[in-house]
């Protein structure tokens, strides 16, 4: 996969964030986004959550079952050949946008749990004729299911950004390697 394509991917997730917001009915940017909580030491365990939560995914999918479930995604991500630079892009992109339209917009009518289900679906994790993608897509359910309850306590918004982007970052960096 080209660079210029793997920056339109990144640009195109992050498109979710604007939706997300017209979804909600235009609130006030700052008080949409939560700018004030951003520098708060929710924001750092978020990070903490999300490598911690990845590196347990590694670690569960180096199986020879694991790796045949993933072999699509891990392929994909070998050839688009990131950089840390496009990791760090990506990983960002991926967890502004997609926080924002499922956690603040979609969650307004859909329950934490169905949400959480719809989003790891939508990845392609949960897959009733692939039962073995489906285990692991549970254990991703887990992951996003305490984010989906995380928006609305103490941690907040960039809670969740920190560590969904945290989580692909791990993800991309060990999966892109040969």
């Amino acid at each position: 996969m080209s660079k210029w394509k793997i920056y339109l991917l990144g640009f195109a997730t992050l498109l979710m964030a604007p939706l997300g917001w017209l979804l909600c009915g235009m609130p006030e940017i700052s008080k949409f986004l939560q700018l004030d909580s951003i520098p708060t030491v929710w924001t750092g365990i978020g990070i903490e959550y999300g490598v911690t939560f990845g590196i347990f995914m590694l670690i569960l999918t180096n199986t020879e079952t694991a790796r045949k479930s993933f072999s699509m995604q891990h392929q994909l991500i070998r050839s688009m050949r990131l950089n840390i630079v496009d990791i760090l892009f990506l990983s960002l992109c991926a967890g502004f946008g997609e926080e924002i339209l499922f956690r603040v917009a979609v969650q307004q009518w859909l329950h934490p749990i169905l949400a959480s289900i719809a989003f790891v679906a939508i990845h392609g994790y949960i897959n009733p004729r692939d039962l073995d993608t489906t285990k692991y897509g549970l254990l991703v359910c887990l992951f996003i299911l305490v984010l989906s309850y995380a928006i609305s306590g103490e941690q907040g918004l960039w809670f969740c950004i920190a560590a969904h982007a945290s989580y692909d970052f791990v993800l991309f960096y060990f999966w892109g390697r040969n």
